[in-house]
């Protein structure tokens, strides 16, 4: 047992009362018959299943049957839940885990196995040829829908364990949304969709093509959440943000009256979480009836931004020569947004419930496997874990929307070619900036303005998506000097319109640092005595005020999410600064100044380092500092400046561990700061 976390936890409970009432579910859940069902699991994953129930004193599983990398197991309906939970702490899976109707199913199931695991080419030509509709859906998708969709979704039904009321009340409110965007289109059926393995029932908008009505594009989310099913369930990463996402194409495909060729279906499924329940259902059922279904995309997870990649396709489980062709989509209509692929393991999500009946499916995902968002299926899986935002989400509407574009094809029967009107109202050319400055424009069109992107030098230093349209700039965060800022504006059409430009100067003599949101750590970008990150690093990962989390160039290095803020360690703040008072430059002598919350004096450790290249960084190992007391410390070290323009400090504060420049650990805290060397 580790000494520490068990003092962590007496602590915890001594300040909580007796008489404390505990929390309620915000929706009844009905108590399911717990009789005996059959899994699917990966083999790889039996050990912590096995685990998992015997932790929780629940009786443990019976082994039905095993091919290779595929185990089936007789289980206990009321543990799928904890089976769930389990695939996402230990196994890092979302889910894990197929549901069958029986013995004979779940064995018939095991037939699949490597043949499913990395299917190549169907009967399917992939070309990419219409790139009026597929520009036309891609730039029209806007961030706010998906916000409002999942902020609906992860509040109001709080949680939607399938078994809960609030699931079935979901499901119902989703319909009624794609009912209301499809209007009076006699092409567009909306119905719910009810299931045998459980009452949640899913959600199917299907949109029948012009051309050839008999081929099948599908694309998917699920509807329901998991937690403990008697508290809350927000899920608002998984899988509200696949939901909101869908839901923002089919609103632009509607409002643009998109007609496509071949029939589309659009799903919201139920009871992915304890084992692909709806999807499965349905894929099997287009199965029986020889449907031919030429592709399916699946959206679980889109919202928390855990990698420096903005997509990642799996590669289990799906089809080849589909992830090759959306891959190549988005090189051809969306060149901005960096690709790479991953693994994620048996039956993760619903589109395993489509490779197994033998159709060609993709999940475009939103991290790396090993660094997806740490806190679904939790309490925690809120909307601010993205930062209130849904921008993440965005960039997977823009992929979906391609993909019906080409491989649905068809054509918009609504057009816009007005560009908007646009104009800077502030700053005023010739003003000096400093500190935080106001951008603000004017913009209007016909069909509605999506969003104005406020520009510096050209690049985007930030959004509105709302009128009035402004935002609140860090001048300090771009170089002292002449700087030009422009507005440019997207209308519903993704017609664009950018303003005259005017010039301004920028005067900063703070030595605070900014946020680059290029590098993706606090920032000095102006040649100081010093630089210091204030505030901008306080706490570590999900605990305490930290912003921007997790502060380390290009979101390299990932923050433990264990424990308590200002309980267990965390980065506070760095500062560096130069010993003779004069400017950064090569071969001055600095010091860096760490701020650390100190829970160990014998565990916790503090590791310096340093790089003289902070856009592609190689970091060089300063020191280890023990530190002389618990609590808040501010631990110092010199070192000599190299040559560099733009140059960078770490600090890695671990509990216990080896020193390197990131250190995997659940109350680990790695923070970078970058500033200016003449």
């Amino acid at each position: 047992m580790n000494v520490k976390r068990l003092a962590s936890v007496v602590l915890v409970l001594g300040c909580v009362s007796a008489f404390a009432k505990a929390p309620e579910a915000s929706a009844p859940v009905a108590k399911a018959p717990d009789r005996d069902v059959y899994i699917t699991i990966g083999t790889d994953a039996l050990e912590h299943v096995n685990a998992a129930l015997a932790g929780a004193g629940l009786v443990a599983p019976t082994l039905a049957g095993q091919k290779g990398e595929v185990t089936a197991l007789r289980v206990r309906e009321s543990q799928l839940n904890t089976i769930s939970r389990m695939m996402h702490e230990k196994a890092h899976r979302c889910g894990g885990f197929i549901a069958h109707e029986s013995e004979e199913a779940a064995l018939a199931a095991l037939g699949g196995g490597d043949s499913v695991k990395g299917m190549t080419s169907l009967a399917v030509t992939y070309t990419t040829d219409n790139p009026t509709v597929a520009n036309g859906l891609a730039n029209a998708v806007q961030e706010t829908n998906i916000r409002s969709t999942i902020t609906q979704l992860s509040t109001a039904y709080a949680t939607r364990y399938h078994t809960s009321t609030t699931a079935a009340t979901a499901a119902n409110w989703v319909k009624t949304q794609w009912q209301t965007y499809a209007g009076s289109r006699s092409d567009v059926t909306v119905a719910l969709q009810t299931h045998t393995g459980t009452v949640m029932p899913s959600v199917v908008m299907t949109i029948t093509g012009t051309a050839q009505p008999s081929e099948i594009v599908v694309l998917g989310a699920h509807m329901d959440s998991t937690s403990s099913p008697t508290s809350n369930a927000p899920g608002a990463d998984d899988d509200a943000s696949g939901v909101a996402t869908l839901t923002e194409v089919i609103r632009v495909m509607m409002l643009q009256g998109y007609r496509p060729a071949k029939t589309v279906k659009f799903m919201a499924y139920a009871a992915e979480e304890v084992g692909l329940v709806g999807s499965k259902e349905i894929a099997n059922a287009h199965k029986a009836a020889a449907a031919n279904v030429i592709g399916v995309m699946q959206l679980d997870m889109t919202n928390y931004q855990g990698s420096s990649w903005d997509v990642v396709l799996m590669t289990d489980y799906t089809n080849a020569a589909q992830n090759t062709f959306i891959t190549g989509l988005m090189t051809t209509y969306l060149p901005t947004l960096t690709k790479t692929t991953s693994s994620c393991g048996y039956a993760c999500s619903d589109h395993a419930s489509w490779t197994n009946a033998g159709y060609a499916a993709s999940i475009p995902f939103e991290a790396l496997m090993s660094q997806y968002n740490p806190y679904i299926h939790t309490v925690n899986d809120t909307l601010a874990r993205s930062a209130g935002m849904a921008t993440h989400a965005l960039k997977f509407a823009k992929v979906a929307s391609v993909y019906v574009a080409e491989l649905a094809k068809g054509t918009l029967t609504v057009s816009d070619t007005t560009p908007p009107t646009v104009a800077l109202t502030a700053p005023t050319a010739g003003a000096t900036l400093t500190g935080t400055a106001t951008l603000s424009a004017n913009a209007s069109d016909a069909s509605g303005i999506s969003k104005v992107e406020f520009l510096v030098d050209g690049a985007v230093a930030g959004t509105a998506t709302a009128s009035p349209y402004s935002y609140a700039w860090n001048s300090s965060s771009t170089a002292n000097g002449s700087h030009s800022i422009a507005a440019k504006a997207y209308d519903a059409f993704g017609n664009t319109t950018t303003s005259s430009a005017v010039t301004v100067t920028v005067s900063n003599t703070t030595s605070g640092a900014g946020y680059d949101s290029a590098l993706k750590a606090p920032r000095c970008f102006s040649v100081s005595a010093s630089c210091d990150s204030g505030t901008l690093l306080n706490g570590r990962g999900g605990m305490g005020p930290e912003v921007n989390m997790p502060n380390t160039i290009n979101s390299s290095c990932a923050d433990g999410l264990s424990g308590s803020y200002h309980v267990d360690e965390s980065n506070d703040r760095l500062k560096v600064s130069t010993l003779d008072g004069t400017s950064f430059a090569a071969g001055k002598t600095v010091k860096i100044d760490a701020t650390v919350y100190v829970y160990s004096t014998t565990a916790d450790k503090l590791d310096l380092y340093y790089t003289a290249n902070a856009a592609s960084p190689t970091w060089t190992f300063i020191t280890t500092i023990t530190p002389p007391g618990t609590g808040i410390r501010t631990l110092s070290a010199n070192y000599t400046l190299p040559t560099g323009t733009v140059q960078a400090v770490r600090a890695v504060f671990r509990y216990n561990g080896s020193v390197a420049s990131c250190v995997s650990g659940s109350y680990n805290d790695h923070d970078d700061l970058i500033f200016a060397v003449q």
